[in-house]
């Protein structure tokens, strides 16, 4: 694709449909994983234009974002500004941008937000100035910003549906066989993943090696349609140990709904799978209604 001087994209939230850790590999710890991930409608928005100059980064959140928030951690730290970053040292030149962003995916919510940043900011500069580093090199660059990072590049670039392994390096394609509409629903509180993870050791304590069930999560994508009660976590119990309220959020929504509840990633957003397109935004009014949570009807990407 030539250069241009604007790419608009959406930034895709991702959820986990089937979510295996394994035990951490010494020395940093890293938890090799097996997951079913989905790139789905609910997104935040990003413009890079071509920049005269030194960079410029404009972050907030949208006006319209279920949970209104502010970005309130440093521009070194976010994952846009460090995807860019990353890409001039692969390019070995400047690539001056004014990056807008409009963030609707709310922090801390194991929906991928910050990855799907970075993701869209790798896809983006690249069309932007005609760098032609292939998917594979994204990918790769994605790597080294978090595990969810390379999936969404793949997303955006084609493969909205996948099973992902090891560090989250490894993408496997996994097409849906029909559309799969969900209901996201925001507790108005963040799982901050590192102590989500640490609560996972404490459940399966290292000398009892444990390795992803890939098989168990590749088995979930033959099914079709994927059952209300199919997705697992095994994130799930130790983000409701560091979150107990999620735990009693997600039960009480259990209870009135009469359907499963499930939390992605690391929490702490919950999701149910609704039966049809027609039934998600009743389905989702009904959630806000009964918990006076926000929840949002959305669909996987086809």
């Amino acid at each position: 694709m030539p250069p241009t001087d604007l790419v608009t994209l959406d930034s895709p939230a991702k959820v986990n449909l089937a979510l295996s850790i394994g035990s951490p590999i010494p020395p940093r710890g890293y938890h090799p994983l097996a997951s079913w991930m989905v790139a789905v409608h609910f997104a935040d928005r990003l413009d890079v234009r071509r920049a005269q100059g030194n960079s410029r980064f404009e972050l907030s959140f949208a006006d319209d974002a279920p949970v209104r928030s502010v970005v309130d951690w440093p521009l070194e730290k976010d994952l846009a500004f460090r995807a860019h970053r990353l890409l001039e040292e692969h390019a070995g030149r400047p690539l001056p941008v004014h990056l807008t962003l409009r963030k609707r995916i709310p922090a801390g919510a194991g929906l991928g937000g910050g990855s799907g940043n970075a993701a869209a900011t790798l896809v983006a500069v690249d069309r932007l100035f005609g760098l032609h580093a292939g998917e594979a090199a994204l990918r790769g660059l994605g790597g080294k910003l978090g595990s969810d990072v390379a999936f969404l590049v793949g997303a955006l670039l084609g493969s909205p549906s996948a099973i992902v392994t090891g560090l989250g390096e490894t993408i496997e394609p996994a097409p849906t066989a029909e559309l799969l509409h969900l209901v996201l629903i925001f507790p108005g509180f963040g799982c901050p993943t590192g102590e989500v993870y640490q609560a996972f050791d404490q459940l399966h304590p290292v000398n009892a090696a444990r390795a992803p069930d890939v098989v168990r999560v590749r088995n979930l994508t033959t099914v079709s349609p994927v059952p209300q009660d199919g997705p697992f976590n095994d994130l799930a119990e130790p983000a409701c140990r560091v979150r107990p309220e999620l735990a009693r959020i997600q039960r009480e929504l259990t209870q009135a709904l009469a359907l499963p509840i499930h939390i992605t990633g690391s929490g702490s957003t919950l999701f149910v799978i609704a039966p049809s397109a027609t039934a998600a935004k009743p389905l989702a009014r009904k959630v806000t209604a009964v918990s006076g949570l926000p929840a949002i009807a959305t669909r996987s990407l086809g």
